[in-house]
């Protein structure tokens, strides 16, 4: 692109006197002095080396070359004001949209009351499941604002600050006579069947809590897995507020770990730095998860 030689200013005051017809009006309309807009103009036709007005004539009369110029002139300006709009606008449209990540276990009932809170506040929630591991990399980069996770008892990074949600319940299900009914079932029988898992990757303090079996198949997709579980093809630890029972023929399972353990806290994760406004959407998703943390959708 070429130097541009002329000013905003200059641009302004030579559309200014051109629909005003004189130098005293279009310097009211820009709240300037006379001798300022006068200047603009001498200085324009100087980088220009041709007279934009003929100034023997009262109103002043633009010669052929100022007509040519004053419509380019006024796109320019249409542009400009765009230009600005769009900028003051830039801060409101950033909060405007939120990324938020989250994992298989996450209460859809929950995202589901954030997005609409967000929503009526004109504020758009994208939301995408992921792993934990992904999920980090993306709030490193900016893709992601806010992260919800099952916690994984280890220090986190310095990269990013948490904030406890609450927690949820896991369960045991499988199809109906997968195991022999004759009372709870053992951690022996659960080790020796095969575990479906929704993870990918897990964190060795999760996989610590949550893998049992020697065997795991994987399938982090939930609506196959409830397939694979109704099929007979394996046990699962899932969260009671997916309602896993309701399928035909899943059941709960009564096993030798009863209740105890079975609660595991939700998080969620952010990079430091955040906004107010980021904050107290955090601290809003807080009672939200309380409340939310029920029967499924």
């Amino acid at each position: 692109m070429g130097q541009i030689r002329f000013s905003l200013a200059q641009i302004e005051a030579f559309a200014s006197v051109c629909e005003t017809g004189n130098l005293t009006r279009a310097a009211k309309r820009l709240a300037k002095d006379r001798t300022t807009i006068g200047e603009l103009i001498e200085y324009l036709e100087l980088d220009l080396g041709y007279a934009l007005f003929d100034r023997s004539t009262r109103p002043l009369q633009l010669t052929e070359a100022g007509q040519r110029l004053y419509r380019q002139a006024r796109l320019f300006l249409q542009e400009a004001e765009a230009f600005s709009l769009l900028a003051q606008h830039i801060p409101q449209q950033v909060r405007q949209k939120l990324t938020l990540c989250y994992d298989a276990f996450t209460p859809r009932s929950f995202l589901t009351e954030l997005a609409v809170w967000l929503g009526q506040r004109g504020i758009q929630l994208d939301l995408l499941m992921m792993e934990r591991a992904d999920a980090e990399q993306a709030l490193e980069s900016g893709i992601a604002d806010i992260g919800v996770y099952q916690a994984v008892n280890r220090s986190i990074s310095e990269k990013f600050k948490w904030r406890a949600l609450g927690a949820i319940e896991l369960a045991v299900y499988a199809a109906e006579g997968f195991f022999p009914a004759t009372g709870p079932v053992t951690l022996l029988s659960l080790a020796s069947s095969n575990q479906l898992i929704p993870f990918n990757d897990l964190p060795e303090p999760m996989a610590k809590r949550l893998q049992i079996a020697d065997r795991i198949q994987v399938v982090n997709e939930l609506d196959l897995l409830q397939t694979l579980l109704n099929a007979g093809m394996g046990w699962a630890f899932l969260p009671t507020h997916l309602e896993i029972q309701h399928l035909p023929q899943v059941s709960r399972l009564d096993t030798e770990l009863g209740k105890q353990g079975l609660m595991h806290p939700m998080v969620a994760l952010w990079t430091p730095g955040a906004d107010g406004e980021l904050l107290q959407v955090i601290e809003n998703m807080q009672q939200m998860f309380a409340g939310a943390n029920g029967a499924e959708v």
